[in-house]
């Protein structure tokens, strides 16, 4: 399937975190005409300084970042005729647009070798007719992902990247998961698809899949769930209307009608559903409010019970600190959705086992499952607005089987094991694509290091940076006499590193102080969660981060968690 990648392939792939750095850096004022919105709905802004909502017929610009929010569309038409659909909850950077024709006179065929049409596929999703420069200078043509550079020869196709925020299609199984990594789909002409592992060329009606651990592109037999009968991805007339298929107006057929699916009912229809029989005709029935019965399920939240039974436990995410394990001086921390069979709580709700990374310190190192065995759960904590819980294993030894069922199970005497846990859920928390949110601590453990100690958190700031998906932490640390400072910034989702589903995050604390001293180094991880009050309801309400720092000298390591909230 997969072959050598071309230089000109990996050349294009390098050069692409380098052009997101220079693009987050352009001004507008220096840039050009790339094309205008012929449809939008929802929240479409341009990602300009300050930030510019976007509407049916205004520019957009070279080096424009078109963010899309939840719910919301937009559709673009290029000055080369190309079309561009953005689905909701996306970021597409228009890294590069020019087109020689656009300049010249009405009806003249022109074509120039700085012709270029460059895209980035930030986040979410895309779907593309491409125009001129696609169909005379495909080599000019680009869209550019985390994973990898789409090269075209005429087409018309889709890109959708999941980073645990890709709803399921209807039909499919609740549950069902969707993998993370690049889907790419293909209805008209040819894409190739490279990066540093592999290129491959995807025909009409193929569909690809690339995976963000590996990077080694998949084929599938059958359509990717996220794509079937999605309405967010087909081209509108001027009235907002998807385009029907066999028409022989220019807006194309959707994918439901490249794939022979039934085409799912335009959210904005006036149509009504089909009228219940058992009460047609019996207005007093129909509109009689039935009678709704309330619980508390395992946060202590209110749910509805009406239908009969409590509900089925959801995911919960979870993040963890500790260090050294399995006899390696290193600081660790590191978060992962856990499933419902994948965690366990005891009657209070606190976390006594988890499916989470381990420090790959031993050949098998890898994930593993985590139990909290002879040890004591500690400073267990709960915040009624976050909903989020904390606490430390402690003492006594903690389970730990990594998946090839190698027992490194690990005594808690001389250290501890933080942890935070979310609210469950079925669906992850949906980010912001735009703004700026500070978080106030709220709760958290004890810190405390490899020979014993326990210390305090003096302090600890949380900033998340939604537009250039970035974060930074900062920790304020008493222990053992010594007064440690930390600071450190890292990406969310498809920023981080490595790349993470898009509510968790991770970084590095470039600068660690010890009574004065620079030298230390640490790490951090966690994720965003709902539900919370919030200034702004677009903000997620909590945060659970984990560290875990280390001396220059690698002798000391002090690890803790820290829950955010009220951003």
């Amino acid at each position: 399937m997969g072959i050598a990648m071309s230089s000109r392939t990996h050349s294009r792939y390098a050069a692409f975190a380098a052009a997101c750095a220079l693009l987050a850096a352009a001004g507008p004022g220096l840039a050009q005409e790339a094309g205008s919105v012929t449809f939008a709905t929802g929240d479409v802004t341009a990602a300009r300084q300050p930030p510019v909502a976007l509407a049916k017929g205004d520019t957009v610009l070279v080096s424009d970042v078109v963010v899309t929010g939840t719910a919301s569309r937009a559709q673009l038409l290029m000055i080369d005729g190309a079309k561009i659909a953005i689905r909701p909850s996306s970021r597409v950077v228009v890294a590069e647009y020019s087109y020689a024709e656009a300049a010249a006179t009405p009806g003249a065929v022109v074509t120039s070798a700085d012709d270029s049409s460059v895209l980035e596929l930030v986040k979410g999703g895309l779907r593309t007719i491409t125009g001129a420069i696609g169909d005379q200078n495909p080599e000019d043509y680009e869209v550019r992902t985390a994973v990898g550079v789409l090269g075209i020869r005429g087409t018309d196709f889709a890109v959708l990247l999941c980073s645990g925020d890709c709803a399921f299609a209807p039909g499919v199984a609740a549950g069902t998961p969707v993998p993370d990594g690049l889907y790419v789909m293909v209805t008209d002409g040819i894409v190739v698809f490279g990066n540093e592992v592999a290129e491959i060329v995807i025909n009409a009606g193929e569909f690809v899949y690339i995976p963000f651990d590996t990077r080694e592109p998949e084929r599938l037999d059958a359509p990717p769930p996220v794509f079937i009968d999605d309405s967010d991805l087909q081209f509108v007339d001027d009235t907002g209307v998807a385009g029907q298929a066999g028409t022989d107006d220019d807006t194309p057929a959707g994918f439901d009608a490249a794939l022979g699916t039934r085409r799912s009912p335009d959210p904005d229809s006036s149509a009504q559903p089909p009228e219940d029989p058992a009460t047609e005709g019996d207005e007093s029935r129909r509109d009689a409010p039935a009678q709704s019965i309330r619980g508390i399920d395992a946060d202590g939240q209110q749910i509805d019970l009406t239908p009969g039974g409590a509900p089925d436990p959801q995911n919960r995410s979870i993040t963890w600190s500790g260090g050294p394990l399995d006899q390696a001086a290193t600081q660790f921390s590191a978060t992962l959705v856990n499933l419902p069979d994948q965690y366990r709580l005891d009657a209070g709700n606190n976390l006594t086992g988890f499916f989470n990374e381990y420090p790959a310190v031993r050949v098998g190192g890898g994930n593993a499952d985590f139990a909290v065995g002879t040890a004591a759960n500690v400073e267990t904590g709960f915040d009624s607005a976050t909903v989020l819980r904390w606490g430390r294993w402690s003492g006594g030894v903690a389970s730990i089987i990594l998946t090839d069922g190698t027992d490194v199970s690990q005594d808690l005497g001389a250290q501890s094991l933080h942890w935070v846990s979310s609210p469950q859920y079925a669906q992850a928390p949906v980010l912001p694509v735009a703004g700026v949110a500070n978080y106030s601590l709220v709760g958290g453990t004890a810190p405390t290091d490899n020979a014993g100690n326990t210390g305090i958190l003096g302090s600890a700031t949380f900033q998340a940076d939604f537009l250039n998906m970035a974060v930074t932490s900062t920790l304020d640390i008493q222990i053992n006499g010594s007064s440690w400072q930390a600071a450190g910034n890292g990406g969310i989702g498809t920023n981080a590193d490595p790349v993470v589903p898009a509510h968790l995050f991770n970084g590095s604390y470039g600068a660690v102080v010890i009574d004065g001293q620079t030298g230390g180094f640490g790490t951090f991880s966690g994720f965003f969660s709902e539900p919370g009050p919030s200034s702004d309801p677009a903000f997620p309400g909590g945060v659970g981060l984990t560290y875990s720092l280390q001396d220059a000298q690698g002798a000391t390591t002090v690890s803790g968690a820290a829950a955010f909230g009220n951003p």
